[in-house]
């Protein structure tokens, strides 16, 4: 898809827990090959709307449009192969996996599974087997943890492991990444590699849809900003518009004068 052309589309999207409406006619685009942000206060309905996008809920009203193909009620599996891919607060490892393992259990479209394959798949499965290899070994050196590839996932450091994470997801080949928090818990100098690696990765044609509460690596990082509010959005648009926007500056921000 053309860089700028809208890549996943919100309309009307409501969703309610009992007499709690979470999620209330929210509607906004993500433009391929940008980073948009959605942010607001904790219970703003952010992570709502990222479940509804990957499918673990279905929205009580509205549309999800993914590359202009309805994605909403589909199942997470089925949004996953369409193209979207996500990252969690809680990294959700497989501890007691290699980083290489926990990267190649990611990487789509292996056939290698099963026992009478694995008896009988003979140089397909190889071949098969060496590019799993070859492309695990090439993102543990993107992300600059390759010298840990052997070690277990509980036994890097929580940055190895946020980055470890991030490889996982790029591990998919999905087009469109959801990140949660990505930078909370990173040094400065973490957090300040992890920007320059998402503006990198949009370069190669990712598209990038983040819930962060750090306000200032929002401004740096994002193309266009989202704000909820007791699930509904309350404002966006570019990062410096949307910082002076009053009512985000009141009710999100706390800025009274």
């Amino acid at each position: 898809m053309a860089v700028g052309g809208t890549l996943l589309k919100l309309e009307a999207l409501s969703k309610s827990f009992g007499g709690l409406r979470a999620v209330n006619n929210l509607s906004f685009e993500v433009k391929a090959g940008t980073i948009t942000s959605l942010i607001g206060g904790n219970g703003a309905g952010k992570t709502t709307a990222f479940n509804l996008i990957t499918g673990n809920l279905a929205p009580d009203a509205g549309h999800i449009a993914f590359r202009d193909t309805r994605i909403d009620g589909l199942p997470p599996h089925k949004v996953a192969r369409a193209g979207i891919a996500r990252g969690f607060q809680e990294l959700r490892l497989f501890n007691r996996l290699s980083a290489r393992d926990n990267i190649e259990v990611a990487i789509p479209g292996q056939r290698g599974e099963g026992l009478v394959r694995a008896l009988i798949g003979g140089r397909g499965l190889r071949k098969e087997r060496d590019a799993t290899t070859a492309r695990s070994g090439a993102l543990l050196r993107e992300l600059m943890i390759e010298s840990q590839g052997h070690a277990l996932a509980e036994q890097l450091s929580y940055g190895q492991q946020k980055l470890l994470s991030l490889g996982r997801l790029l591990a998919t080949e999905a087009e469109l990444l959801l990140l949660d928090e990505p930078t909370s818990g990173l040094s400065p100098d973490m957090i300040n590699d992890f920007c320059t690696r998402m503006r990198a990765l949009t370069k190669v044609g990712k598209t990038i849809l983040l819930i962060e509460h750090n306000v200032e690596i929002v401004m740096q990082l994002s193309d266009w900003v989202v704000v909820m509010h007791q699930g509904t959005m309350i404002a966006e648009g570019k990062p410096e518009d949307v910082r002076n926007n009053v009512t985000v500056m009141h009710t999100y921000l706390g800025i009274t004068s």
